[in-house]
């Protein structure tokens, strides 16, 4: 199968721009639920996925036999001819160039690890869990090695290699008549090496420790109060909120609340922020987006000020702007859009604890388990996983349930002070978009809001 001639040969037909993805993939899922193996999974795929554009349009169409993609191709080229029928704002694709590379990572692959050793290691994990007032435990890890080759008919000639690995537990406590749960995760962009290296045994403990204050954690106090958010929270803040809102597609869709708003001030000046898939070892990690775009820092928000978008080739043509390399895709089959990598905050000039001075009563809140983001009106809720009291400058009583909201350029605004903590997060995350997930991460510090709407609940 030659696939530069595949190419050629739709281009003949009309295509006037076309490409090719063949992915593999290996894959472990390992989990073990109160000491038992309840799940060993291993997963191999072989998977193709191709585009055609004509007049506008575009065709896609995907399998896992290869020798049929020839046939795929004309199938994406009938349906892009149908849909150039009914679409009325039509563009043209611009030729951004053709890069040719072969990534390979190095390091020992997950892949050459016996089972039974990735068993013993997480087995090992599980009998730190083990306690008395801990009712229920389980171990989670994912292992996956991805190779894709790309082609297209600007001549793009890559090979990319990565793999990943992710690690959670959770562990459910009961004291009394009362239950509390803890979930927390890791995970990265490496090799195997590096899930070796990693002190689970030390994180678990570490995190076995906070179940003392949500036992004793109180109802949060509701109304408008300072925050000073951890760098956990800080980052799913800009990723949620920001983030998605400065995707392209979301703008061209006229459902981002920062549509119009490029270069306009729209945070405080000590402010910058960017997507950059160019940390090595985090989750949000590669070297090409699928579309053959090399990844590179995108500076979204510059001192305050609305410097960019994140784009594919059919963004940035439509807008007249350069593709950033952020166009994604779960896996071959899926259709590739703007999506982001790895979302950092820069550092400020604030310590940690010169964020919580002049506080007279406020929030401290850590980490998140998740919330609801409205891009278009830009108004956002989350909840955090940790939070505590904030009198007179001075942590102090823990809380449970802590949510907090508001408008995104309202809070943007109040983001009064960003310390200077500035820290990868390897939380092992994935973002959801147009039911597809790919692997996310960051680089954030603590920041200061000097106000927002809070809200916690009874147990």
């Amino acid at each position: 199968m030659d696939c530069i001639d595949l190419l050629k040969k739709i281009e003949k037909k009309g295509a006037e721009f076309s490409d090719i993805r063949i992915l593999e993939m290996d894959s472990e899922m390992i989990s073990i639920e109160n000491g038992n193996i309840n799940l060993l999974q291993k997963k191999e795929a072989l998977q193709y996925g191709v585009r055609v554009l004509y007049k506008g349009a575009w065709g896609f169409s995907y399998g896992n036999d290869l020798k049929k993609i020839g046939p795929a191709f004309d199938h994406a080229l009938k349906l892009a001819k149908l849909s150039s029928k009914k679409i009325k704002k039509k563009f043209e694709i611009k030729n951004f160039g053709a890069e040719k590379a072969k990534i390979r990572q190095k390091g020992t692959s997950y892949t050459n690890i016996e089972i039974k050793d990735k068993i013993k290691r997480l087995l090992d994990c599980d009998k730190l869990l083990i306690k008395k007032d801990i009712i229920n435990r389980t171990i989670d890890a994912g292992f996956l090695k991805r190779k894709q080759n790309y082609f297209n008919s600007f001549g793009a000639n890559i090979l990319e290699e990565r793999e990943y690995f992710n690690f959670a537990f959770t562990a459910v406590s009961k004291r009394d008549s009362v239950m509390r749960k803890i979930f927390e995760k890791k995970g990265m962009c490496s090799t195997y090496e590096d899930f070796e290296s990693i002190d689970f045994e030390k994180f678990i403990l570490k995190q076995l420790k906070k179940f003392d204050d949500l036992f004793k954690a109180k109802k949060a106090p509701a109304g408008k109060y300072p925050l000073v958010v951890d760098n956990v929270l800080s980052h799913v803040f800009f990723h949620e909120a920001v983030g998605h809102a400065c995707e392209a597609d979301s703008i061209l869709e006229d459902s981002s609340v920062l549509k119009g708003k490029l270069n306009e001030k729209i945070a405080p000046s000590h402010l910058t922020l960017a997507d950059d898939p160019t940390i090595k070892k985090e989750h949000g990690f590669f070297v090409y987006d699928d579309e053959g775009i090399k990844g590179r820092e995108t500076i979204l928000i510059k001192n305050g000020i609305l410097d960019g978008y994140l784009h594919s080739i059919e963004t940035a043509s439509r807008l007249n702007m350069e593709p950033t390399g952020n166009c994604r895709a779960e896996s071959a089959i899926d259709f590739p859009y703007p999506r982001m990598s790895n979302i950092v905050l820069y550092p400020g000039k604030f310590k940690v604890d010169e964020l919580f001075e002049g506080i007279k009563k406020g929030i401290y809140a850590k980490s998140s388990t998740g919330g609801i983001v409205e891009p278009t009106s830009g108004n956002f809720l989350f909840n955090t996983k940790e939070a505590y009291l904030i009198e007179n400058g001075k942590i102090t009583k823990p809380l449970l349930d802590v949510s907090f909201g508001g408008n995104i350029l309202e809070i943007l605004n109040k983001i009064e002070k960003i310390a200077n903590d500035s820290k990868v997060i390897f939380g092992g995350w994935r973002c959801g978009k147009k039911a597809q997930t790919v692997p996310v991460g960051g680089k954030s510090p603590h920041i200061m809001i000097s106000e927002a709407m809070v809200g916690g609940k009874n147990d």
